[in-house]
């Protein structure tokens, strides 16, 4: 491990941060981290209202709480791409060496005018139902699901607005008026040619079949999997290229349509064969699913950066280790962060491909799974330490034990060096600290 340890030190490391001085990338990371505080914040009160005990939710629905629950909630992850456009465009222009502000808003501005603002709603008229279209954002887009979109117009409107305001387009004001309105007016000119082209991209995808550019994207990335039938081929497929996605920061959500679809195909048929006594259809795809979910639980990531060297790695894990327990990986996701960070490319895309695979082998040779459908209701904040034994018995336990360890062996390493770069940055930023302070005291 050691010999490892040392070798992607000595390779990997200076090409991450080569890869890291680039500023779009400097700027990706910058972004993703100062949401962190948001999906931290939001991570207890999202583990209490999806409690993984039975009838819970049904419990808190009955008293009027769950939907004041899912409000709150949604008030962080349901926009969570509004924070992000935000927040990367903020950080962006700080690279760029432009008004920070103005291209935050005005990249904010573009993704909202880019999107669906009809939704289609049930009315009664005269007595009868008929479907009437509404003035709305669709919550969706403002979620997971127009994230990467986000990131592409915050990072596209932010590079136009710097090099449009190098034009001499800037309205110039006399020096007797205050900064704030100065720098609110100055960029009417640019501002108006970037809604412009905005306005003629949203023409132009709404006269396509998807209607907008986030259904185009995610009709694109669906397209090819929408075919799939619920085998352990097209499972290995599926959460494959979620675990790929998400490095690159689309969401998950962007699949829910065939991973949705192929899920119920799953749990549905399985429950039906349970329920007579029949031999599960699905079984080996069920395993396989959760097999590689086990290998992509963060838990023992958490743990292992509360041992690190560095501040900033330690106390992140601290305060990701109970959400990561309960399957909320967004602190880590956007805080370490992992999305789009060269030194965690390899385990965040390759720790499920091979426990996929692995599952595979061992269901289908030495360790047989006899699996209990039912357990696929349980909520999707229930610790797969506890759904998996529950599940399936010792066999199940067994390979659940297995998949971790491939995802401990997977990520240990790259954790090291990661805690190994933080802790060099944070005593060279001690270490010039220290050295301002002995300048000012001589000064003085």
């Amino acid at each position: 491990m050691e010999k490892l340890e040392s070798f992607l030190g000595n390779k990997l490391l200076p090409l991450t941060q080569k890869l890291q001085q680039n500023k779009v990338l400097s700027a990706l990371m910058e972004g993703f981290i100062r949401t962190s505080p948001l999906t931290l914040g939001i991570a207890l009160l999202t583990i209490i209202g999806n409690f993984p005990v039975p009838g819970w939710i049904d419990y808190l629905t009955k008293i009027g709480i769950y939907q004041h629950v899912e409000a709150i909630t949604n008030g962080v992850t349901g926009v969570f791409s509004l924070y992000v456009v935000y927040s990367l465009a903020f950080s962006y222009a700080k690279q760029l060496k432009t008004n920070e502000r103005n291209a935050a808003l005005i990249s904010l501005a573009s993704f909202i005018m880019l999107m669906p603002q009809q939704i289609m709603t049930t009315v009664t008229q005269n007595g009868e139902a008929t479907q009437q279209a509404i003035g709305a954002l669709k919550l969706d887009y403002l979620g997971g699901q127009g994230l990467f979109i986000g990131m592409l117009v915050a990072l596209l409107v932010t590079r136009f607005y710097a090099f449009l305001s190098k034009k001499n387009l800037m309205i110039k004001l006399p020096d007797s008026v205050p900064p704030m309105v100065t720098q609110s007016l100055a960029p009417v000119f640019v501002v108006t040619i970037i809604f412009t082209l905005v306005f003629c991209l949203r023409v132009v995808f709404g006269y396509t079949a998807s209607g907008s550019i986030f259904q185009f994207f995610i009709d694109v990335i669906n397209a090819p999997l929408n075919s799939l039938v619920a085998s352990p081929i097209s499972i290995i497929i599926i959460m494959e290229l979620l675990a790929v996605l998400w490095f690159f920061g689309i969401h998950n959500a962007v699949l829910q349509g065939p991973l949705g679809a192929i899920s119920m195909t799953m749990i549905v048929g399985n429950m039906t064969a349970f329920q007579s006594g029949e031999k599960l259809p699905y079984l080996l795809p069920s395993v396989i699913y959760m097999g590689m979910y086990a290998a992509g639980f963060m838990g023992f990531v958490t743990f292992f950066m509360i041992r690190c060297q560095s501040a900033k790695m330690k106390q992140l894990g601290k305060l990701s280790f109970i959400p990561s327990i309960f399957n909320i990986t967004e602190p880590l996701m956007f805080g370490m962060p992992i999305i789009l960070n060269p030194i965690f490319f390899i385990p965040q895309v390759f720790t499920q491909l091979i426990a996929g695979f692995v599952t595979w082998g061992l269901t289908s040779t030495i360790l047989p799974i006899s699996l209990n459908p039912t357990m696929s209701l349980l909520p999707w904040t229930t610790p797969t330490f506890i759904k998996m034994p529950f599940a399936g018995g010792l066999n199940y336990t067994i390979l659940m034990l297995i998949c971790l360890g491939i995802g401990i062996v997977m990520w240990y390493p790259f954790i090291k060096i990661a805690d190994k770069k933080e802790y060099e940055l944070e005593l060279a930023l001690e270490k010039n600290g220290t050295k301002i302070e002995k300048k000012d005291e001589m000064e003085a």
